[in-house]
């Protein structure tokens, strides 16, 4: 009794397993998480993004196609949001600009470990009466002559001179940050206090909700001006969107396609509901085992249901077309143990050596490719144990209608057959020689959305701010303690220092000065006390120099921080913890301490270029920043072709002769592959397509599909004895339903909303149909042309 409910039991205790499962799953926006996380600059890009990057900041970009924009009108508009949002950051310049009197402490606390020598200068300029009468009246004339303009606003702020630290000069030296180079353009900056929820779904009416605000505000003060929006959130609401309309979108499309197939072959309504609940059910458990496994779906991985429908429904279709010929007694109808007996055995094994293909993925360096491919395996070998135990069910209620003949099958003859793959052959090597080899693209933007506001705005932000310009690169050096981050901070200038000499970069700011430095604290202690205790004479003698009390406002308050007594225990803490400080230099909660800059390159980004940077690596600094992730990641795609699929492809090959046991065999089968992979490969050229780390897998897919149809059509033909109606009618049929309903699946991907799922669609559509016609019309006539011989002594 217990023996007859033990595979209903275990089914219902998966799908409940598989519910579960679902509960946890996420979908996960961030494209960083599609790539090899075992890769210093993928790991430094994530540690940038969470201790220094405003990843949650929308930025408004404000453009006028006719004039300059003010920054009142930019203030303007700051000011209005701010007004309705109390707890939202709104930023229209640098803040140190906007409120100067804020940072006092954080000034005081910079000089505070400044180098001695710097100590010496500003102690100097200002313990001496005479020193500081003389550097006012600099300063005075300064404001009265001077044609720096930004100069002249922080001497306003700042007569004394403590902004004049030199680590302080790139923080004071931010408003191009929201200028662009023409002024036609400028930036805000919008940031939530306080957020419940971060989600792509609450992003995306956050987002709404600014876009609203801004048009009426253009309403309101009647401005002309248009404006995009870039930043966290609306890279989350847009990519989050998509993978949701992906994922409805490529089922739908797919369900639909391979529905009216299933229907011309089978002509059978109620069985092609039952296939659709047997798929869904599937698409159920391959989730929910996802779910437990990794908690999330990226923005590769996503792409994995489209796939997985156009694979499963072949399994349903060989069952259906199979059973007939599962006879219990005499010519009795089979019953459903009777058919799991007949068409389980090849089942299992079609899946599981599919599953082994998409396998090879997760031995792939790319965290997407890897969940994509281990999604499939996981599915095909649910799909097939779903398949199997409840179809057979099925077909007891819903008999198979005869399924029409077809006398002439579309094999080509011996004589013909050699001819098409050698002339294929021939064909690839002219337009090889004619277009040049497949090109490899690993540019971050092909998983974007297509017709994204979020990109075309950060583009433009690249074009007109040089602040954003594509060939900044960020540097990051970590180190387990504060000192042995100082070491590494200071082997590396130099190393900076010779490269813009040598011209491989143009600029770079790399302000190690802002780096705590307990030692200089202590040293530095007793001569800025005794500075501080000078303050009062110092603002009068400033006083009667004729500047006024706001603007000694900032400089009385650098002088009150310095007068409070502080402990050097928790100067490193205090330092990342500052809103100025903390942009460079932060801390773990393990006490891992980080630093961060950048250089702007001479040229633009590439392997070269990278290379050139090879002395930063030696002194521990990491190059990174998403213009340069082509570059860094081209060596990983060329290390997963040698070191993954073509050994992965050899190792598939050679099981063919284990399979076969008959080299004849063995050789047509790698024939059909060989000229199936190099036809590929000239639709990649001919077409302008390129291979990235997703369309790649198109290469297993051709194998492993390519393997499967040759074992079904030569051993059918070794059954058959060559006769060509007979194999036609059996695997010829299931052969051509399973290599459309496959490229029906990844055909679904174009309609995808991101270029390398479509990529991907497209390659491997092209491929498994490129690979299903070659098998069909070349197998079995250069199989009967092999054993010519053979056949006529039969």
């Amino acid at each position: 009794m217990l023996k007859k409910f033990r595979s209903p039991i275990f089914l219902i205790l998966l799908v409940l397993f598989s519910i579960a499962g679902l509960t946890r799953l996420k979908f996960e926006t961030g494209i960083l998480e599609v790539l090899p996380k075992n890769l210093p600059a993928i790991q430094a890009l994530k540690d940038f993004q969470d201790h220094f990057s405003e990843d949650r900041e929308v930025i408004v970009m404000l453009h006028s196609d006719e004039e300059e924009i003010a920054e009142e009108d930019a203030e303007s508009l700051a000011l209005y949001l701010r007004e309705r949002w109390p707890d939202t950051e709104v930023t229209y310049k640098s803040a140190f600009e906007e409120n100067p009197e804020l940072f006092a402490e954080t000034v005081a606390r910079i000089w505070s470990y400044a180098p001695p020598e710097e100590i010496e200068k500003i102690t100097t300029r200002l313990g001496d009466e005479k020193n500081l009468q003389k550097h006012l009246s600099e300063v005075k004339s300064n404001l009265q002559n001077s044609f720096d303009q930004q100069q002249a606003t922080i001497d306003s702020y700042d007569p004394l001179g403590f902004l004049r630290h030199p680590a302080l000069q790139h923080l004071l030296d931010s408003d191009a940050s929201f200028e662009s180079d023409d002024g036609t353009s400028r930036l805000l900056m919008i940031r939530r206090n306080h957020e419940t929820a971060i989600g792509y779904a609450d992003d995306s009416l956050w987002v709404a909700e600014i876009r609203s605000m801004i048009d009426q505000w253009k309403k309101d003060e009647e401005y002309e001006y248009s404006f995009k929006m870039t930043g966290g959130p609306v890279y989350n609401a847009e990519i989050g969107s998509s993978m949701e309309n992906d994922m409805s979108g490529t089922i739908t499309i797919t369900s639909l396609c391979i529905g009216l197939l299933f229907l011309l072959v089978q002509r059978n309504f109620i069985q092609l509901l039952m296939i659709s609940v047997l798929l869904g059910l599937t698409f159920v458990i391959t989730l929910g085992i996802g779910g437990w496994v990794f908690g999330t779906l990226n923005l590769v991985s996503v792409g994995f249901a489209a796939i997985l429908l156009g694979l499963v429904i072949d399994y349903a279709v060989v069952i259906i077309r199979e059973s007939p010929h599962a006879v219990t007694h005499g010519d009795r109808a089979a019953d459903s143990r009777s058919i799991r007996k007949l068409v389980g055995p090849s089942i299992l094994w079609a899946s599981a050596s599919t599953a082994v293909v998409f396998g090879v993925l997760t031995l792939s360096t790319f965290t997407g490719v890897q969940q994509l491919g281990a999604l499939i395996a996981i599915g095909l070998v649910s799909g097939a144990v779903v398949m199997l135990m409840l179809t057979p069910v099925m077909l007891a209620r819903f008999p198979v209608k005869t399924a029409n003949q077809l006398v002439h099958p579309v094999f080509l003859p011996p004589r013909l057959a050699p001819w098409l793959p050698a002339t294929a052959v021939i064909t690839a090597v002219v337009l090889f020689a004619i277009y040049g080899a497949p090109q490899v693209n690993l540019d971050l933007k092909i998983v974007e959305p297509s017709n994204s506001e979020a990109v075309s705005a950060f583009n433009t932000l690249q074009e007109e701010f040089s602040a954003w310009s594509e060939q900044n690169a960020v540097l990051v050096a970590t180190a387990p303690t504060l000192s042995e981050l100082s070491q590494k901070t200071r082997k590396a200038e130099p190393v900076l220092n010779s490269l813009k000499k040598e011209k491989v970069i143009n600029t770079y700011y790399w302000p190690i000065g802002l780096l705590p430095d307990e030692a200089q604290f202590l040293e530095n202690k007793n001569p800025l006390l005794e500075l501080a205790k000078d303050s009062k004479a110092i603002i009068e003698t400033a006083g009667q120099e004729g500047f006024s009390e706001k603007g000694l406002a900032l400089d009385k308050q650098i002088l009150e921080a310095l007068a409070k007594p502080n402990s050097a225990e928790n100067l490193a803490q205090q330092s990342a913890d500052d809103p100025l400080v903390g942009a460079f230099f932060s801390r773990d909660s393990d006490g891992k301490s980080l630093f961060t800059g950048r250089i702007m390159l001479a040229e633009k980004p590439s392997t070269e270029a990278l290379s050139k940077l090879d002395p930063l690596a030696k002194a521990d600094v990491v190059v990174t920043g998403y213009t340069m992730m082509q570059a860094i990641l081209l060596p990983r795609v060329k290390r997963d072709f040698y070191v993954i699929f073509i050994p992965a492809a050899a190792l598939l090959l050679a099981a063919l002769l284990i399979v076969f046991r008959n080299w004849r065999d063995a050789l047509i089968s790698i024939t059909v592959l060989l000229t199936a992979l190099m036809l590929i490969n000239v639709v990649v050229v001919v077409t302008g397509q390129s291979w990235n780390f997703l369309s790649g897998m198109a290469i297993p897919l051709i194998v492993g599909a390519g393997i499967d149809y040759s074992i079904h059509l030569i051993f059918t033909l070794r059954r058959q004895g060559g006769d060509y109606a007979s194999v036609w009618n059996s695997v010829g049929k299931a052969i051509c339903f399973c290599g459309f309903s496959t490229a029906i699946g990844f055909g679904s991907l174009l309609f995808a909303s991101n270029e390398a799922l479509r990529s991907m669609g497209l390659l491997c559509s092209i491929g498994i149909l490129l690979t299903m016609s070659l098998s069909l019309l070349v197998i079995p006539g250069l199989w009967k042309w092999c054993h010519s011989g053979r056949l006529a002594s039969h």
